[in-house]
């Protein structure tokens, strides 16, 4: 498996007061770009509901060798399309010998 995707990872500034409603306010976002990972954009399910038509799809990046500074509340972008970090980053393992060889994080697609 190649990896040489290039990932931007989004983080959020600081926490600078609260908006009127008393919800948190942040500065400016920091982004910080990250070498060598590789995309899998995932399956799509479409679910079946009546005057609906979503499509759910499960992408993920893995990071070789190591573990990027990624938290919950990053954002990545690949490929030209931002995401948002499902979970916790976690560990990756090989199945056929149970080594630990990188981290894969899981996302969701931010719109609007």
């Amino acid at each position: 498996m190649s990896f040489g995707e290039s990932v931007v990872r989004v983080r959020r500034g600081a926490q600078t007061g609260e908006d009127r409603y008393g919800q948190p306010v942040y500065g400016a976002a920091a982004e910080t770009t990250i070498e060598g990972a590789a995309f899998d954009p995932g399956g799509s399910v479409e679910p079946v509901e009546v005057g609906r038509t979503p499509v759910i799809t499960t992408p993920r990046v893995y990071f070789p060798d190591g573990s990027p500074d990624i938290v919950p509340t990053d954002r990545l972008r690949v490929r030209g399309v931002l995401y948002a970090v499902t979970g916790r980053p976690a560990a990756w393992v090989y199945p056929w010998s149970g080594a630990t060889s990188g981290t894969v994080v899981e996302l969701e697609a931010v719109e609007g």
